[in-house]
């Protein structure tokens, strides 16, 4: 799962070196964060949203697509689902659902921050070379009690959904050199996790452990409700009677 709904601001077309024509739109900044540039290919599902000439420059406009992050130029790519819709000055959305599996855990740097890796699958899309074998990168980042909770629960190789907001970094390294990159920061709560942890290892030298002893663990109330009973339930013997 790669969706993403968002209010952007439309600046031109721009072509690329293979002849790709793009609708460059620009993510309204919060806080200190700059702008977030994506990149529209036109698509059958937005049909003629996406013919030249069809938005004027600045207007604001409702984006549902899939993203693709693209290694190679370091763009964000999104492919329609439905036509863009021009909708009214102000009105504020930028809203990311991804699904996947976590491909690696980050240097991680502060306390209140846990940043790690989703690698998710999407529909081949042919035009940027993206096929189904393929696994598309976000780089996540949390903050705060979702932070804590992420570096107890997540390991790599975790399967995960979540919820989050599609942000654009830019900075100058020591060398002088310009630098950025797209992240994804979780909304608080907005996340769940699938399948077991891994169970500790446990040596030939070490007791074993009765059943009782050792009660599982649910990483919230729905898996802990639809968990199988471990009680043996059996059926009453049959005292003759026939009520």
């Amino acid at each position: 799962m790669n969706i993403i709904n968002a209010c952007a601001t439309y600046t031109g077309d721009s072509t690329n070196e293979s002849g790709l024509r793009t609708l460059r739109f620009e993510i309204p900044s919060t806080g200190k964060n700059p702008v977030t540039p994506i990149f529209v290919i036109p698509s059958y599902a937005a049909g003629d949203s996406c013919a030249p000439g069809y938005f004027s420059e600045k207007s604001n406009v409702l984006i549902s697509g899939r993203l693709y992050p693209n290694t190679e130029d370091h763009k964000m790519y999104v492919i329609p689902v439905s036509p863009l819709q021009v909708i009214k000055e102000g009105i504020m959305l930028n809203h990311v659902h991804l699904a996947g599996g976590v491909g690696f855990i980050g240097e991680q740097k502060r306390e209140d921050c846990f940043n790690f890796g989703l690698m998710c699958k999407a529909p081949k899309q042919k035009i940027i070379s993206h096929d189904w074998d393929d696994s598309l990168g976000f780089k996540i980042v949390s903050w705060g009690d979702d932070a804590k909770r992420m570096k107890k629960f997540l390991f790599v190789g975790r399967s995960m959904s979540l919820g989050g907001t599609l942000k654009f970094e830019c900075w100058t390294g020591k060398d002088g050199s310009k630098n950025s990159n797209y992240k994804i920061q979780v909304r608080s709560f907005q996340y769940s996790f699938f399948g077991k942890r891994p169970a500790p290892n446990v040596t030939k030298s070490d007791p074993p452990i009765a059943s009782f002893d050792k009660p599982e663990i649910f990483d919230s109330p729905h898996q802990q409700a639809i968990a199988k009973s471990k009680v043996d339930i059996k059926d009453p013997p049959d005292d003759g009677i026939p009520f």
